[in-house]
């Protein structure tokens, strides 16, 4: 993929190629609070469909993030969209 003339890096996972948003290289701008803390947001979505976004910014703060609430929500809201996609996969087998 290219953006303005500049090869992207696509980030993809081994369970089966989706694409980590979180890993894709950033632009210009401060570098984000939230994208260490990506992996184990998704571990708890995964865990727990339903878990509300209040929960999972709950959790990432008892664990260290120290970012705000909008970035957090943002990344549950993508996040969100490719685990379910995945449980939805998962049970149709």
């Amino acid at each position: 993929m290219s953006v303005n003339g500049t090869a992207v890096n696509e980030s993809v996972n081994a369970n089966g190629g989706t694409p980590r948003p979180w890993l894709q290289p950033r632009g210009v701008g401060r570098p984000s609070t939230v994208a260490p803390f990506a992996p184990q947001i998704e571990t708890w979505l995964r865990e727990t469909p339903a878990l509300s976004g209040a929960e999972v910014l709950r959790r990432a703060r008892e664990v260290g993030y120290r970012g705000g609430k909008s970035a957090l929500y943002e990344l549950v809201r993508r996040l969100r969209i490719p685990v379910a996609a995945n449980q939805q996969a998962n049970v149709s087998h």
